[in-house]
């Protein structure tokens, strides 16, 4: 536990510095300095640490290391890897044969898109509470679901063009998490969403909208087969869609309403345009917890697409509040966000994360 606690206190003192300096060389130095330790345990940690490392990250960079060329691959890995990954791996094999240095690149450019996001808005909140609240929620489960964990770090990056309101940079960018996992497709929403909760700002047609969506996809889920066909797609994606098993997840429910409650609690004093959608974010953020349980197996992880712009929520709200308020109102949030962390990846070892094992690292020291 403690060699997480360590990689993120180091990398996001880092990134704090990063967000207050002006000059963009210095800058973008520190953020690498951010990103070293984060991508260094990602990419020394055992085979054991994260289930899809034995599924499909271990076999996957091998098969295509001893490719000459991209149209050499395995035709299984074609089939069943998105293109983006495929290349990723492709262009790191031509210069390694180690997927342990494979995963610290992935992890790398993962926290690129990440803290580029962040940055955006380092004139308008305390950014560095932003990656610790990322770290404390994702950074573990990206360790296990390395391709999507990617695909939703470039949404959230993506998520910058939808507040600019730039909307052919947000589309390329989609595109391109769409390249790492199939579905972020879903992310191509986002922007004329967000376009509509500006324009109505009620938060009575964001319940709405939510509520809808969730009847929608009860309704649709006994027939995601033929919808699936429909836009391309196999049956072999149905799986994020149907198949529940298990009922009212009570203990997932209450841990997500903290943040929620703060933010709601607060929200007259920050109300505006912007805010809608952070508010949007983490009603679905509740209402995942039940995604998999109602809807399908993997219909939280469809989700997640929308969840991830609630890292912004906690330092949004503080930014709003006076000294003494931010300071009280940044302990609780950051106290919950821990506090999950501990429960969900070291107490119940949510995505074989823990213990951290490392034979490379063991070697170093």
């Amino acid at each position: 536990m403690s060699i997480y606690i360590t990689i993120f206190a180091v990398s996001t003192l880092f990134f704090y510095k990063a967000s207050k300096i002006s000059d963009a060389k210095q800058r973008w130095f520190l953020v690498m300095l951010a990103i070293l330790p984060v991508a260094l345990i990602a990419g020394v940690r055992d085979d054991s640490i994260g289930t899809d490392v034995l599924v499909y990250g271990k076999d996957c960079f091998l098969d295509v290391a001893q490719s000459r060329w991209y149209s050499e691959i395995d035709l299984s890995w074609m089939v069943r890897m998105e293109p983006g990954y495929l290349l990723l791996n492709y262009a790191v094999s031509r210069f390694t044969n180690s997927y342990n240095f494979f995963f610290g690149i992935l992890m790398a450019l993962q926290m690129i898109f990440v803290m580029k996001a962040l940055l955006v808005f380092r004139n308008r909140m305390p950014v560095w509470l932003a990656l610790l609240v990322y770290y404390f929620s994702y950074y573990n489960i990206s360790l296990n679901q390395m391709r999507q964990s990617f695909a939703c770090a470039i949404v959230l990056f993506a998520c910058t063009y939808a507040y600019k309101r730039k909307l052919l940079p947000f589309l390329l960018v989609v595109g391109l998490a769409c390249t790492f996992h199939i579905s972020a497709f879903v992310a191509f929403v986002i922007y004329p969403l967000f376009m509509f909760l500006r324009r109505t700002q009620s938060y009575k047609m964001m319940w709405s909208m939510v509520i809808m969506g969730i009847l929608m996809a009860l309704l649709v889920q006994k027939s995601v087969d033929v919808v699936l066909a429909s836009i391309g797609l196999n049956s072999s994606y149905a799986h994020y869609f149907k198949d529940s098993t298990h009922g009212f997840f009570v203990t997932k429910f209450l841990m997500t309403l903290p943040i929620p409650i703060i933010f709601f609690y607060y929200r007259k004093k920050f109300f505006r345009k912007e805010t809608i959608y952070l508010a949007f974010s983490l009603i679905v953020m509740v209402a995942a917890t039940q995604a998999r349980e109602l809807i399908g197996n993997d219909a939280e992880r469809i989700m997640n697409y929308f969840v991830i712009t609630q890292v912004f929520v906690l330092p949004f709200v503080c930014a709003h509040l006076n000294k003494a308020l931010q300071k009280v109102t940044g302990a609780l949030g950051m106290s919950f966000y821990i506090g999950y962390w501990y429960y969900m990846f070291i107490l119940n070892g949510y995505h074989d994360t823990y213990p951290y094992t490392s034979f490379i690292l063991n070697q170093w020291l």
